[in-house]
């Protein structure tokens, strides 16, 4: 986790920004919105131009999340080439980049949000369901609610708002 702490923060630095919509438009990554079925997203990338598809049948929480899962895959995953990797509405397997893409956009909405809102984290399961983190990932929100506690890369993301 301190990796992907890490290159938050380096975004946050570089981009002035942890909105999923501004680091898409400042790494120069489009997103488009289209029906996809029982996909929610995935991305693409050729000759070096990376897309990212969302399904436009999806609330604006839900898309901000698929876009930030999507934006890990494209920052984590450089030079693995898949033939195709989508987030879809029924999971079967999931690999080990499915998870670190999912564990960097639960970190990424939940910091954004810090960053963006002078709300406490009183009510953990309600933001959960206000940042559209899926029911599938509920152990690893319990995991992250109580690691970040403690993180220190995270506690200064969020101490640096408070500086300002």
């Amino acid at each position: 986790m301190e990796r992907l702490l890490e290159l938050l923060v380096d975004l946050e630095q570089k981009s002035a920004t942890l909105d999923i919509f501004e680091l898409c438009q400042a790494l120069d990554i489009e997103i488009l919105y289209l029906e996809l079925g029982d996909i929610l997203g995935f991305k693409t990338t050729f000759y070096d131009v990376s897309l990212i598809y969302v399904d436009q049948d999806l609330s604006s929480a839900n898309q901000r999340f698929i876009t930030a899962h999507e934006l890990g895959h494209i920052l984590l995953h450089q030079g693995i080439k898949p033939l195709l990797i989508h987030y879809k509405k029924q999971l079967t397997y999931v690999s080990k980049m499915e998870k670190e893409a999912d564990r960097f956009a639960v970190l990424l909405t939940l910091c954004h949000y810090y960053l963006t809102t002078e709300q406490p984290l009183n009510e953990p399961n309600s933001l959960k369901k206000q940042l559209a983190i899926p029911k599938h990932l509920d152990y690893l929100w319990a995991d992250l609610m109580e690691t970040l506690r403690y993180e220190p890369t995270f506690l200064k993301i969020l101490h640096k708002k408070s500086e300002l």
